[in-house]
């Protein structure tokens, strides 16, 4: 029997029909068509130790080579087109249900990392009261959430942002830095000899992640890691750029003819995606 909920969510699907976030084109269910999928940039080895950003030779990249870096580190994917506008739906557009592409893809290289699959607690990055109101989520602990329910590992709000910052967009390094400086604080226990996985939506310079890594070292944790969705490029380590497969439909309108990303199939996502 068709339900009254069926025939509204028809009703809304036929005036507004589902599209790619990406290109625009007309889906029958999702957010991503299957193309655009194929073009997601995802992270592949050598790769920083500390943070995961591709980096030459398993070295660490530029940004934890000579800052106090996390213990362990990985991340899905690059934050470049068209990856940059999935994050951009999901943090900024209330694109929610992105959360289940992201947080599968991000269990999976949890529970297949030796270091991180070992993590005790997951945590997320808190954002401050009033941003939370404004927003009306906070992406980092929805994906927490899907995290912790996929590998087993208990998730936990540990840290508390205690003081409203700037957003970091367009300041630098040293000023990202000094943005984040004591704006973070341990709530509650659980955090002595703890290994703690963090998990955030993108990851540039690690600002935010490496002054929550400071606040829970000094609380008496053992291990701090971090699981990202995306992260910048290493600014000395170019990513490798492959031709795509000429099976495809169409270029996503975001990437330039002079070069795409390059693609790698680590995950299969499509039948988990929601609609």
């Amino acid at each position: 029997m068709i339900s009254f909920s069926d025939i509204l969510k028809a009703g809304f699907d036929f005036i507004l029909p589902h599209t790619c976030i990406i290109c625009s084109e007309e889906l029958e269910r999702g957010m991503i068509c299957d193309n655009c999928l194929e073009y997601l940039p995802l992270v592949n080895p050598p790769l920083c130790p500390a943070c995961g950003r591709p980096a030459a030779n398993a070295a660490h990249c530029t940004f934890c080579r000579d800052r106090d870096a996390l213990d362990h580190g990985r991340a899905w994917m690059l934050f470049v087109p068209p990856s940059d506008a999935v994050i951009h739906h999901f943090k900024y557009r209330r694109k929610t249900r992105l959360a289940h592409l992201l947080g599968r893809a991000m269990a999976g290289i949890v529970k297949a990392d030796f270091v991180l699959s070992q993590s005790d607690v997951v945590a997320s990055i808190p954002l401050f009261w009033l941003k939370k109101i404004r927003r009306g989520y906070n992406q980092s602990a929805i994906l927490a959430q899907i995290i912790s329910t996929e590998t087993g590992i208990e998730h936990r709000d540990l840290l508390k942002r205690i003081r409203n910052t700037r957003t970091q967009t367009r300041l630098s390094e040293e000023h990202r830095r000094q943005n984040v400086l004591n704006a973070f604080a341990v709530c509650g226990d659980g955090v002595q000899d703890k290994k703690i996985l963090l998990i955030d939506d993108v990851l540039t310079t690690g600002a935010t992640l490496k002054e929550c890594y400071r606040v829970l070292k000094q609380a008496g944790a053992a291990e701090v890691y971090s699981c990202v969705a995306a992260i910048t490029p290493d600014r000395s380590h170019a990513p490798s750029r492959h031709r795509p497969a000429t099976s495809l439909r169409h270029r996503p309108a975001c990437l330039s003819a002079s070069g795409g990303t390059g693609r790698s199939r680590q995950v299969n996502l499509r039948p988990g995606f929601p609609g």
